[in-house]
């Protein structure tokens, strides 16, 4: 039997869909984060082979073409390392390497001028022009950017609650919920116990949640904070907008940030309007590794 497989690798989980010739799916695999720029290029290749692994275990057969959907993997030397690495490790199937937010792409847009926006551990915009060309703004990590995503929130929260203890910040229901989500008394602990943390950057993306939830509460410090990371989002869709050769194009959005935060959708929104910015449609997916399943039948037709 020949399969295909899809992998979508993030800097939160990694998934892999195997699919029969005709692309539809049959198993599934998951992991941890496959963000290379964050846990290495080797960890990242152990994560990559056992979520392949694991999607093909009860499916035994030829892998005729795989393509990988990578965070952190937009640049070329980067796509040329991981395809050296998939042709050595898969050396009868064909490879492709693409950044997560080409996977995007293709399973939200799949043809045509279209906007992608990835926000969730980090953060990237993608913009498919006329011609076809992919351009991009933001992506560039935690110490250069992905400004609005999980880990800037959660970064913004974590600050915003030593500045209430300190005295130099407002008061804000971040510091009681971020003391009880780490089981702590007083905010000096969380030094230790966030630096502490065996993923230091998941660890902070992870408080984004209680941000939303204070921000459902009314607390103005949270509220701040996503307003100003859903204007930063939008502010990514302007670089790359007039880049595309046309007014009109739909907007794909992925990332666990923004699809379960509510408050951040909304503020987005709202930010897109007072930009103008205005997309023929707005779609959410939620399993961007579709698009790389649909990359790997492209490449199994030739």
């Amino acid at each position: 039997m020949k399969y295909i497989l899809g992998v979508d690798g993030g800097g939160t989980k990694t998934v892999a869909l195997l699919g029969n010739p005709d692309g539809n799916v049959v198993a599934r695999g998951v992991s941890g984060p496959s963000n290379y720029n964050v846990i290495g290029f080797d960890a990242a290749c152990s994560v990559l082979e056992s979520v392949i692994n694991m999607a093909c275990a009860d499916h035994p057969g030829e892998l005729s073409a795989l393509c990988l959907g990578l965070a952190g993997a937009g640049r070329k030397e980067d796509i040329e390392r991981f395809e050296s690495w998939a042709a050595h490790k898969f050396p009868k199937t064909a490879i492709k390497v693409v950044s997560d937010a080409e996977v995007l792409l293709m399973a939200g847009a799949p043809s045509g001028p279209a906007l992608a926006l990835i926000c969730g551990t980090g953060s990237i915009v993608y913009g498919r022009t006329v011609t076809g060309e992919l351009i991009r703004a933001g992506g560039w990590g935690y110490l250069f950017g992905d400004e609005g995503s999980g880990y800037a929130i959660g970064i913004a929260a974590l600050r915003e609650v030593m500045r209430a203890y300190d005295g130099r910040g407002r008061e804000t229901l971040l510091s009681e919920l971020v003391l009880e989500r780490h089981g702590l008394h007083t905010p000096p602990e969380l030094v230790n116990a966030v630096y502490g943390s065996e993923s230091l950057r998941a660890a902070v993306a992870s408080l984004n949640d209680l941000v939303e939830q204070a921000a459902g509460e009314g607390d103005a410090v949270a509220i701040s904070i996503l307003e100003e990371s859903a204007l930063e989002l939008a502010q990514a869709i302007t670089a790359v907008y007039p880049k595309l050769g046309t007014s009109t194009v739909p907007l794909v959005i992925a990332g666990g940030t923004i699809l379960r935060g509510s408050y951040l959708r909304q503020a987005f929104n709202r930010a897109c309007e007072t930009l103008r910015l205005a997309f023929t449609v707005v779609s959410y997916v939620t399993e961007p590794a579709e698009g790389a399943l649909k990359l790997a039948w492209k490449l199994l037709l030739g």
